[in-house]
């Protein structure tokens, strides 16, 4: 599968790159960006998707594309820019995104950030950057050297104490987020209500190499509860199980509706 796909998000790439710097947008209901390059490469995925794999299931990003499986449980996953802002910025830090969801499960993964040149990719057998097989950080605790990858509005809704011992970035594509961490560049990550097609690639990848990613309120981030394309119920946090566990204890989560007095009183009631 690796040796089909590649190339095709290869040529993905290309497309993508004739219009980094130059793409026009528009404002989506959601009040997103969306590009000509995330229409044109969506609609070349999805048809390569659907000529090499005509029984499965597609779920995309732009339209609210959805197209059940003709036969069994496949479906693929597309984001065809995962960071469109960066994107939009001439930043590095975007990907194309494919992933493949067998019963429920991210079985495939497939991160493409044609800027750079780099390749996540797994299909269950281990995790590859390009050729070259790649594992998470060794370190079962948080240290001084730990990365920590957030999403970008993060003081909107949590506050990261002082205790905690690391640095911490944020690159504005889940995707990349989640390759990093699964393949040994960071150590756990911070993700906010995504969607399917932004998680199950990477998810993928961290499975693949014995990471988890598990909601705030400790259970597991499933996805054939996001195939219909809805917001993930909760943030998540991505990573070795004992990373994770770690990082809780150092992070407090408001919930979107909770007004400024509640927060200043959460605070004051965890001093």
């Amino acid at each position: 599968m690796s040796t089909l796909l590649r190339p095709i998000l290869a040529e993905a790439g290309e497309l993508a790159l004739n219009y980094y710097l130059r793409a026009s947008h528009t404002i989506k209901a959601d009040h997103t960006p969306v590009t000509e390059a995330d229409l044109s490469i969506q609609s070349f995925l999805i048809e390569a998707l659907s000529r090499y794999f005509p029984d499965d299931g597609i779920v995309a990003e732009e339209g609210g594309m959805r197209r059940p499986a003709a036969a069994g449980e496949r479906c693929w996953t597309v984001d065809p820019i995962d960071g469109t802002i960066p994107f939009m910025a001439g930043m590095a830090n975007w990907s194309i995104a494919v992933g493949l969801i067998d019963h429920g499960e991210a079985v495939a993964g497939f991160v493409y950030m044609p800027a750079t040149g780099d390749c996540f990719h797994t299909c269950g057998g281990g995790v590859f950057r390009n050729e070259r097989a790649v594992s998470m950080k060794p370190n079962l605790q948080l240290n001084t050297d730990s990365i920590l990858l957030s999403h970008t509005r993060p003081h909107q809704y949590y506050e990261l104490k002082a205790s905690f011992p690391g640095r911490i970035f944020c690159l504005g594509a889940a995707s990349v987020h989640l390759s990093l961490v699964a393949s040994g560049g960071a150590d756990v990550v911070l993700i906010g209500h995504d969607k399917i097609w932004d998680l199950a690639p990477g998810l993928a990848l961290l499975k693949a190499n014995g990471g988890e990613l598990r909601y705030l309120d400790g259970t597991p981030c499933g996805m054939h509860a996001l195939l219909s394309g809805k917001p993930a119920p909760l943030p998540m946090l991505g990573g070795r199980p004992s990373i994770i566990a770690a990082l809780q204890s150092h992070l407090d989560y408001f919930a979107p509706e909770a007004t400024s007095p509640q927060r200043k009183k959460s605070k004051r009631d965890a001093k």
